[in-house]
């Protein structure tokens, strides 16, 4: 019996299939796992987080304790951007802006905080305009009721 030497086959040629497949599987489990939803439960719970959060900030800027104002500012700021996704989805770009805005108004009260001498009046300032900015997102999206004093979204304001 005669035995042929195996053809080695290029390393080369080899290489493209695997790419395109490896490719392919890439983009077909993609495609089953879109990104998460921002739910409006999701988003109630993330804003009253926040509301808890960036409370912490204004009580520790009214005792003067920056570092602890400065932490809670950085949880503030994590929670609020991630909002984005839900204002995004619904198509609302006027939320996104206002949102934006807070978020770098929360920078540079960040940068405020992280001076070798922090001034106490411009840190409150700061934290005025953000509350600012917060507070125009409410008065077009949110809503109290009045028999449970609990906030919601307006009616027909997010889909």
């Amino acid at each position: 019996m005669i035995f042929s030497k195996p053809r080695l086959v290029p390393v080369r040629i080899l290489t493209l299939p695997v790419i395109v497949l490896l490719i392919g599987l890439g983009a077909g489990v993609a495609a089953q796992k879109p990104y998460p939803i921002f739910t409006p439960e999701n988003f109630i719970n993330n804003m009253q987080l926040l509301g808890r959060n960036f409370g912490a900030v204004n009580a520790s800027l009214a005792k003067n304790d920056f570092e602890n104002a400065k932490a809670q500012l950085a949880r503030s700021r994590e929670l609020l951007a991630i909002t984005i996704t839900f204002w995004r989805d619904r198509k609302k770009d006027d939320a996104v802006k206002i949102l934006r805005d807070a978020l770098a108004r929360m920078d540079n009260l960040d940068t405020a905080l992280s001076a070798d001498k922090i001034d106490p009046a411009a840190a409150s300032a700061l934290e005025k305009q953000i509350d600012a900015g917060c507070q125009s997102c409410h008065s077009i999206y949110r809503e109290q009721d009045p028999e449970t004093k609990g906030y919601r979204f307006k009616k027909g304001s997010v889909q």
